[in-house]
């Protein structure tokens, strides 16, 4: 088996290989990749490959982040998976070896890795700068109807309920005017959250154009108003809920509560064994707002590591 580091990879080859692996989530597919570096000038796209007589057995896409004669990992920016794939758990470990090899070298600054569905058991040598993270997950295994009984909060049964007795519509966005009114709602409502928020609108629209490899705005209207929206990723056996805005008049009405519900109806829909609610970066109201959503907690491993000159180095 031969492992390397390909700066292409065949789109069809990978979507390929993608679609007949378990594990395998939007983030790991060429659309993300491409939105991520036609956004960011700074992002360089790599995957390390396992091949075996040219066949692809195993992938693990990364960002490669370059400013001068240095260089950052990650796998996957913004905190997104980037979990090696293999249906052989020896590929998976070597892969990630390779990746852990690659940040260790002299000009990578620093690196992270965000592993979701991989056990601490399978990490190869590791690092000081490994931790647990945490996340909430629906499980769809019975279908829709199964969750909306058995897994969905009483409460928030009777939110979704008088959202539909009361004629509020949530619809997928496909007219530009229809985007530009979620990027107004999202970014008004994602400046508190700090980091790279709100996601440059560049970005967003690029995905946006990509509704047909897996990416769906929602709009949550009251008449012809936007009440709320959210962006969920859909690929294969996996959903992720990934972005949202919401308006202040949102609250009072129980909208996102509303989108998650219809967004996990269209996960069923398309066959997802699960739909990952994202991490709650230990906020007790987002963690109990997930939970009554059905969604249960998943740990999943996060590799950092950081050169002790590169702290000093960045601030100048």
């Amino acid at each position: 088996m031969k492992i390397d580091i390909e700066e292409q990879l065949n789109r069809a080859e990978s979507n390929a290989f993608l679609e007949g692996v378990p594990g395998a989530t939007f983030f790991h597919t060429a659309a993300w990749m491409e939105s991520l570096c036609a956004s960011f000038d700074r992002l360089r796209p790599a995957w390390i490959t396992a091949r075996e007589g040219g066949r692809l057995h195993g992938m693990m896409p990364f960002c490669v982040s370059r400013r001068g004669p240095v260089h950052s990992l990650a796998a996957l920016p913004f905190g997104t998976y980037g979990t090696p794939l293999s249906p052989d758990p020896s590929v998976r470990s070597a892969l990630l070896s390779r990746y852990l090899e690659t940040a260790a070298s002299p000009s990578c600054a620093s690196s992270s890795a965000s592993l979701f569905g991989m056990a601490e058991s399978g990490i190869p040598h590791r690092p000081a700068g490994a931790r647990m993270e945490e996340c909430r997950v629906i499980d769809l295994a019975g279908g829709f109807e199964d969750y909306r009984s058995d897994a969905l909060s009483a409460k928030k049964r009777q939110i979704c309920n008088k959202c539909e007795r009361e004629g509020t519509v949530v619809k997928t966005l496909s007219s530009a005017g229809e985007f530009d009114d979620f990027y107004e709602v999202y970014s008004r409502g994602s400046v508190r959250w700090g980091g790279v928020h709100p996601y440059p609108r560049s970005f967003l629209a690029g995905l946006f154009g990509r509704r047909d490899e897996g990416v769906l705005f929602w709009g949550a209207f009251s008449g012809s108003e936007m009440l709320g929206g959210h962006i969920d990723l859909y690929f294969g056996k996996s959903a992720q809920a990934w972005q949202a805005g919401m308006s202040p008049r949102s609250h009072e009405i129980g909208i996102s509560s509303y989108l998650v519900y219809n967004a996990v109806r269209e996960a069923c829909a398309r066959g997802a064994e699960a739909f990952n609610l994202g991490s709650s970066g230990g906020d007790e109201g987002m963690i109990f707002f997930k939970e009554s959503m059905g969604g249960r907690k998943v740990l999943y491993p996060v590799i950092e590591t950081r050169k002790f000159w590169w702290k000093p180095l960045r601030r100048k």
